[in-house]
């Protein structure tokens, strides 16, 4: 049957040519302003039961000069924004693009590029041809890749990334892109901001991995900055101003040391509980003596002053090591 219709509309074409009535087939307000001159004349460009063939536009369009001279050969602005592509591409190949109008509209007459009539080496230069699209990011600035690397040649979005396409070290600048995803707590403003690779893979933000060795020397001892969160509300964790570090590792929280030789020595003869010398649960920091030892004031200032020892009160300055005899004394 299309073919019957195509006989049809050729022979109303034709007879309204002959009866000189353009003007009701074609509207010129919608032709291609350098087609008007031949608006009157379809068979210049149409052949009867054949439509249009790339014979007829190269006729006036040289492929050699599309973009650089106009159809009467002059020269066309150096400033023009026309691409130069038409120069690689066969003579045969205009109507690949360039379609027999579909009614009056000039947007009809162009169908969607194919990119594989491009050269190969013109397929590979997108940048020749898409340069006024391209965005001015500090991404695409340093992409120095083919545009093709991670868009697809029906439509710029979605489009994917590969890190490695980034020239040198912009590679390892990820806050240059990455500005607008870094989270503003006092973790992430803690670490170098070039640094997101440390604790993050390409491919997506989370799960990281975070190595406590990348933190600058102040902020690596101050715990409690980026886990207040997951201290424990027991009295010893809140009485204690020791770093994180002093118990636990930085790989997970539990096994936790504790070295309590630092301040005392627990030794066979001082394996208490934490209360009997720390009756004050929510003050770690104070402690007595006087529940295992003489058990008042009184007793443990008679046995001191019988050594010639005055200032006692402070039982660690003596007996770090826990030993009866103790260290030096403090009025020594």
């Amino acid at each position: 049957m299309k073919p019957l219709y195509f006989f049809i509309g050729t022979v109303i074409i034709l007879a309204a040519l002959a009866l000189g009535f353009p003007q009701i087939m074609l509207n010129p307000g919608h032709l291609v302003k350098g087609h008007q001159a031949i608006q009157d004349d379809c068979l210049s460009c149409h052949t009867p039961f054949r439509g249009v063939t790339s014979v007829e536009c190269v006729s006036c369009h040289k492929p050699d000069e599309i973009s650089v001279k106009n159809v009467a050969g002059a020269l066309l602005p150096k400033k023009s924004t026309k691409v130069l592509f038409h120069q690689e591409l066969a003579a045969s190949s205009c109507i690949e693009c360039h379609t027999d109008h579909k009614g009056l509209d000039v947007k009809k007459t162009v169908k969607s590029f194919r990119h594989a009539s491009l050269a190969p080496s013109l397929r590979q230069d997108c940048i020749s041809c898409h340069k006024e699209q391209k965005p001015a990011d500090d991404l695409h600035r340093y992409a120095q890749g083919s545009c093709a690397e991670c868009h697809r040649t029906t439509k710029w979005k979605p489009a994917t990334f590969d890190h490695k396409n980034l020239i040198g070290a912009s590679g390892r600048e990820c806050i240059k892109c990455h500005r607008s995803d870094r989270p503003n707590d006092e973790l992430h403003q803690s670490v170098a901001a070039s640094g997101c690779a440390d604790c993050h893979r390409t491919t997506k933000w989370k799960p990281a991995t975070f190595d406590h060795k990348n933190l600058t020397a102040a902020s690596g001892k101050a715990c409690i900055n980026c886990h207040k969160s997951e201290r424990p509300n027991d009295s010893m964790h809140r009485a204690s101003d020791a770093s994180c570090g002093t118990c636990h590792a930085t790989s997970r929280w539990k096994p936790a040391t504790f070295d309590h030789n630092r301040y005392f020595r627990l030794d066979s003869d001082h394996r208490a509980s934490c209360k009997t010398c720390h009756p004050d649960p929510g003050n770690y920091k104070t402690y007595t003596c006087y529940n295992c030892h003489e058990h008042t004031q009184s007793k443990m200032a008679a046995v001191h002053r019988e050594e010639g020892i005055s200032n006692y009160q402070n039982c660690m300055k003596c007996h770090r090591s826990g030993s009866k005899e103790g260290g030096r004394r403090e009025d020594d």
